[in-house]
């Protein structure tokens, strides 16, 4: 199963690269733009904790591509001892077939001891739907899948095909004043009743043109995680946010 689903992966892989070989370019100038946030936290007295949150996001469009390259890192340390340190990156290139299509691909990268897990790479592939396009409002649609390769903290190692659904909706109160809801399942196709659910909440609110804060809740939910650890992690984030 694994050889067939990674073969479905190059397959698409492939007709993306075709769509964008054979697909004519929009007249739109290429545009670059990042964000970058940054949160911190530290308390001394009777209780001593630190936590550092950063984050940054990049996305070229050019004709029908878009790139977008994603970082994230979390360290946190309560008293003596680390009690969080997330590492994770990611890459996506989508290519427009059409005013609402799109096909894409990419990986993401990550590492966390505290979730149970040294390393993890998800490859994925799949199609895009713009289900909404509004002045003030916009969700896309992916459908897909994922291959994930998976080295956990007790030394054992293991790869997943799974199904990939997610949402990506937008509300803007101004141009720059916003609220986010981003929501992924993976159900595994391997293992029956395993399956990874992740959700983030997102508002943000300007205080210039180029800064804004940053609320952020996110939950990430997994229902066969490596042994003596929990299924779900819950992470809430107040911070600066810096775009150009």
């Amino acid at each position: 199963m694994i050889d067939a689903f990674r073969h479905t992966l190059a397959t698409a892989l492939a007709g993306v690269a075709a769509l964008a070989a054979t697909g004519s370019a929009q007249d739109a100038a290429p545009k670059t733009s990042f964000t970058g946030d940054l949160g911190y936290v530290s308390a001394s007295g009777n209780t001593t904790l630190t936590t550092l949150s950063l984050g940054e996001r990049i996305v070229h469009t050019n004709g029908r591509w878009k790139l977008t390259q994603v970082g994230a890192y979390v360290y946190g340390k309560t008293g003596d001892s680390v009690s969080a340190n997330q590492l994770r990156f990611s890459g996506r290139a989508d290519f427009a077939i059409g005013p609402r299509f799109g096909a894409f691909l990419g990986v993401a990268t990550e590492r966390n001891k505290f979730a149970g897990f040294t390393s993890r790479t998800d490859e994925l592939a799949g199609l895009a739907w713009k289900a909404i396009v509004a002045p003030g409002d916009s969700m896309s649609l992916d459908a897909g899948g994922v291959l994930t390769q998976q080295s956990d903290v007790d030394g054992t190692d293991h790869d997943d095909p799974s199904a990939r659904f997610a949402l990506n909706y937008k509300h803007a109160f101004s141009k720059t004043a916003y609220f986010q809801q981003l929501a992924e399942y993976l159900p595994n196709l391997k293992t029956s009743g395993a399956y990874r659910v992740s959700t983030e909440s997102a508002l943000v609110a300007p205080i210039s043109v180029r800064i804004a804060i940053k609320l952020s809740y996110l939950v990430r939910y997994d229902s066969r995680p490596p042994v003596r650890f929990g299924t779900t992690d819950r992470m809430l984030t107040t911070g600066v946010q810096v775009s150009f």
